[in-house]
């Protein structure tokens, strides 16, 4: 068969619902076995939605989403997604829109001074942990939680500021948003995406607490002088128009639903790493030991980063094995395009297979295992590979703006705790797997778990 003919491989679905059955609810562990027998590039019946691509090797996301950026940066805006509100939102939008909304964002993040607000976090989250030492077992996951919501809020529309976890307002809110969260449990394999006539009549608590998250976020921009002078959060970027970006005010509210919900990845990381660390206690005491020879009883800072190489390896392998973002929201292509042999219709939807990549022994050796080591070299320094089969972030015009961010993020909390506390299993509560995984609003989570807290006495 010629190039010029090349046929697209990939499973044969049924009649209606195509491959959908097969795929189940972790499409990222199907694509992995699939890509094993068609390759790393294939397509997949999606049935009402019609075929897809699934990319599941390093260098063709690469060419994809790199190399032809302007063909592959399309957004498939999912039909709930479209029905629920899509519009100002960085995670949907394409072409123009999608950059100068970009460009907002980081013009405010650049504005707040967020290395402040995650230290302060930070810090009061090891006040709850020690309060709550001798509460065993305890819901580390819920606490997890609760901070980070602390810290997506202030950085949205909280005006910089975090709250006490009992706060009646912080409570409010943080419950609206996990109304909205639970209601997206798995937006791709949504029925509606499908059968789009659903949506007036199996939605109503989809429609209900968007609508309600919606209103609260409404009545605090109602609240606001719309002359704002110090920008302090991303509802005051647009009241601002900071930098001269100009969108009209009433963007921001879907904008910040989209932002709060992006952060959950966040969560989601912390919650796996000190799950992982604390399943392999070789590793905990391994980071307990360096941030203590490195920081002794100083608050740990991001001026400390590159004298923690091992503390840093953790975080890179549990991004690696346990990846959030374990598939790419969906992309679509914006033209017709020869790619690899293979030619894809203007309109294609476009799934990057991150989990395949991760978990790939071309790239990885022993890719299940758990181990820090890998990102270290001879002299226990970090080896920078974050370019070779490493894409925790993504890649291309679509990267996550919030990486720098959340990198930062996940150093203190990490060095901040383990100064102070490590963690045990507890009897009869057996900590979760990787493979234990579930998928939830689009992202890889472990499920609740529970821990001992244990707190360091003298350093040891």
């Amino acid at each position: 068969m010629s190039e010029e003919t090349k046929k697209l491989p990939g499973p044969r679905g049924g009649l209606i619902l195509g491959s959908l059955n097969e795929i189940g609810p972790k499409a990222h562990v199907t694509w992995t076995k699939w890509s094993a027998t068609y390759g790393p590039i294939f397509r997949v019946d999606l049935g009402p939605l019609g075929d897809s691509v699934v990319l599941s090797d390093y260098n063709v996301l690469k060419k994809a989403f790199e190399d032809n950026a302007d063909v592959f940066s399309g957004r498939f805006v999912l039909p709930i997604v479209e029905k629920a509100g899509s519009h100002g939102t960085l995670s949907w939008e394409v072409g123009e829109i999608h950059e100068k909304r970009t460009r907002l964002t980081l013009a405010v993040l650049e504005k707040l001074d967020l290395n402040k607000l995650a230290q302060n976090e930070v810090e009061a989250f090891c006040d709850m942990l020690k309060e709550r030492q001798d509460k065993s077992p305890s819901t580390l996951y819920e606490m997890i939680h609760e901070s980070n919501m602390n810290m997506a809020l202030a950085y949205t529309y909280q005006r910089g500021q975090r709250c006490q976890y009992d706060n009646e307002k912080f409570r409010q809110r943080m419950a609206l948003m996990d109304n909205v969260s639970e209601a997206r449990r798995n937006l791709i394999a949504e029925n509606v995406n499908f059968f789009p006539f659903l949506w007036h009549i199996g939605c109503s608590k989809f429609r209900q607490v968007h609508d309600a998250l919606r209103s609260n976020i409404n009545q605090e921009l109602s609240s606001r002088d719309p002359s704002i002078a110090t920008v302090q959060d991303l509802m005051d970027g647009y009241l601002a128009k900071v930098d001269g970006i100009d969108f009209p005010a009433k963007d921001s509210i879907p904008h910040i639903i989209n932002f709060i919900g992006a952060s959950l990845s966040l969560k989601t990381a912390i919650q796996w790493l000190l799950l992982l660390i604390t399943k392999h206690k070789d590793v905990q005491t391994k980071i307990q030991n360096e941030v203590t020879s490195v920081f002794g009883d100083e608050v740990p800072t991001m001026e400390g980063i590159d004298k923690v190489p091992y503390t840093s390896a953790t975080i890179r392998e549990t991004l690696r094995i346990a990846c959030p973002a374990a598939q790419v929201v969906p992309h679509m292509t914006r033209a017709d395009v020869k790619f690899e042999g293979y030619d894809i219709k203007n309109g294609t939807v476009v799934f990057g297979n991150i989990w395949g990549l991760h978990h790939d022994t071309k790239y990885w050796e022993e890719p299940e295992t758990f181990n820090p080591d890998r990102f270290l070299n001879s002299k226990g320094k970090l080896d920078n590979i974050d370019e070779e089969s490493y894409v925790p972030f993504g890649r291309g015009k679509r990267r996550c703006p919030g990486e720098d961010f959340s990198k930062r993020v996940m150093f203190l909390y990490i060095t901040s705790i383990y100064q102070k506390f490590g963690f045990e299993e507890v009897e009869g509560h057996p900590l979760p797997d990787v493979d234990d995984g579930i998928i939830h609003g689009g992202r890889h989570k472990p499920p609740p778990y529970k821990v001992k807290i244990v707190p360091r006495s003298d350093g040891e």
